[in-house]
């Protein structure tokens, strides 16, 4: 099975759980799902698709930073740090999208921490509607397009921090910015052969990369953004060696890293 396969598939089941809870009147929580996708894309992953995951006990300052990070044949990593929102099924709304705290708004956080880490700041979101009133807005030309598509997407977090300034969490004004997750993943058209390569221009090409917080897009913040080596908490936690007791991250509000490693 091929990555995008795996992360279709992976797509198809968060849509078809959210429309099973909608039907039953029941509202899935944020960290149900992530953990059962981690689980799914372990399982799915075979031989294309190594992934490790680990998930810190102790309470984080805003709830649920997630790292993934992405590597390949090259060597090269890419790291992205996401902050998942799932869709109240009966109001229709990203109901928790402009979380604060008493240390500021959620997407500001997000955005600064990405900043001083090199990495991507996106939103993973849990989806799922009603296909008779709404279309699926991105028609993909390598996959049939479907709605399962958006059982998990991405948003940028420069989206959510314009949607902010009104306080827009419905999924009608927010759909049109929806980007399927597997299309990181999987489009060659971007950046060559190689997962981290082939991310990190598709997330420039189609506006999930958040630019620098002075403003300055220029080659000296994308620069650092692919690079040679994980952080070192990767390193301990693909050698085992990651002890939540122990360790630390320098990093309150990181609670999850994933790797997502493509093989040859």
């Amino acid at each position: 099975m091929q990555i995008d396969d795996i992360l279709i598939k992976n797509s198809s089941w968060t849509w078809n759980k959210l429309r099973e809870a909608r039907k039953l009147g029941f509202q899935l929580g944020e960290e149900s799902i992530t953990d059962l996708l981690i689980l799914n894309i372990k399982k799915l992953g075979g031989a294309k698709l190594i992934v490790e995951s680990f998930t810190r006990h102790k309470e984080s300052l805003n709830g649920a930073d997630w790292e993934w990070w992405l590597t390949g044949p090259s060597g090269k990593w890419l790291g992205m740090r996401i902050q998942a929102k799932i869709l109240k099924l009966d109001t229709e709304k990203y109901e928790h999208l402009h979380h604060k705290n008493r240390n500021g708004q959620q997407v500001d956080l997000l955005v600064q921490d990405a900043v001083n880490n090199n990495t991507i700041p996106a939103y993973c979101m849990y989806t799922n509607w009603d296909t008779k009133k709404y279309d699926t807005p991105w028609r993909c030309r390598t996959h049939k397009t479907s709605v399962r598509h958006y059982g998990t997407a991405l948003l940028s977090a420069k989206k959510v921090k314009a949607y902010q300034a009104t306080n827009e969490t419905r999924l009608s004004h927010i759909i049109n910015d929806l980007k399927p997750m597997h299309c990181l993943f999987c489009c060659l058209g971007h950046g060559g052969s190689d997962l981290p390569s082939r991310a990190l221009s598709y997330a420039l090409s189609n506006g999930l990369l958040q630019v620098a917080a002075d403003g300055d897009q220029g080659e000296q913040y994308l620069e650092p953004l692919l690079r040679n080596e994980p952080p070192y908490y990767v390193d301990q936690m693909l050698e085992n060696r990651l002890d939540d007791d122990s360790i630390d991250m320098h990093d309150e509000r990181l609670k999850r890293v994933t790797v997502f490693k493509e093989v040859e």
